[in-house]
């Protein structure tokens, strides 16, 4: 697992706002190894050590990693895809959840990177059935009802892609939703 490119998505993540206070997390699995980011951290300042480790079967051996572990989990045993995961509290894709509002895929950008966009109802955050209920979608790109995005990648830059992607198309379909009012 490439640690530096693991901390250089994380503060990424913080430095573009996809992401504030010690909100989201990222994995990437490698064969039976979760590397994850730990509870409670602030992604824009995580070091290379901080990086958490856990098997597939949930087995911490390193770090105490984020609550939302469930969740990477249960996506990673159900596809077999995907080696990446972001989870992150990106403002305008946020408020399309809250509004419940869907994200309309409106450039061919947006269609190639995110081709379809999931929902799921709120669960609380950290929550088993939250985890089990993201687990059940089989899009790459996830809204979580008043709580965020979950992006899955077949490796880190092609989940950060896709949440860059989701963040613009959620912006421009504002813009055009507001310019569009009489």
């Amino acid at each position: 697992m490439d640690a530096k490119l693991f901390v250089d998505i994380c503060h990424k993540l913080y430095e573009r706002k996809y992401l504030v206070g010690s909100g989201g997390n990222v994995s990437v699995r490698e064969e039976d190894l979760v590397y994850v980011t730990p509870t409670g951290s602030i992604l824009g300042f995580l070091k290379e050590e901080d990086i958490c480790v856990v098997n597939i079967d949930g087995e911490v051996i390193k770090g105490k990693p984020t609550s939302e572990i469930n969740m990477h989990l249960n996506l990673y045993r159900k596809r077999e895809d995907i080696n990446a995961i972001i989870h992150a509290h990106s403002l305008y894709s946020t408020a399309f959840s809250i509004a419940d509002k869907k994200i309309e895929l409106l450039t061919p950008e947006a269609e190639i990177f995110l081709k379809e966009i999931g929902y799921v109802d709120y669960f609380e955050a950290g929550s088993l059935k939250l985890a089990e209920e993201v687990a059940k979608r089989d899009e790459d790109v996830i809204i979580l009802k008043n709580h965020g995005v979950v992006c899955l990648g077949k490796d880190l830059i092609d989940a950060y892609i896709k949440i860059e992607v989701l963040e613009e198309v959620a912006k421009l379909n504002l813009i055009v939703n507001t310019l569009s009012q009489k």
